[in-house]
């Protein structure tokens, strides 16, 4: 079993109105805070990698936008198996 990490670690504020992690950011626009998950897929063995986007939701707390960036980026992968790259470093 993996030893929990905590949101603060998985997390970088960039700004006030802006946080980023390994597989997508949250950002304050339009008076709510949108989640986006960032991914690269292939459709098959020798295809090459195709950077891709999913939203995952508009929040009243970053904190939820975080958590539902978290979901979203378990289900992309659960849903794609070995075809995805979720975890992309900046």
């Amino acid at each position: 079993m993996s030893k929990h990490i905590p949101r603060k670690r998985r997390w970088t504020r960039v700004n006030a109105k802006e946080h980023r992690s390994a597989f997508g950011v949250v950002q304050y626009r339009a008076g709510a805070w949108e989640g986006t998950v960032i991914y690269q897929i292939r459709t098959g063995e020798t295809a090459p990698w195709q950077a891709e986007t999913a939203p995952a939701g508009r929040f009243k707390r970053p904190r939820n936008a975080m958590i539902s960036v978290e979901d979203k980026a378990r289900e992309i992968g659960r849903r794609y198996g070995e075809h995805v790259n979720i975890a992309l470093a900046d």
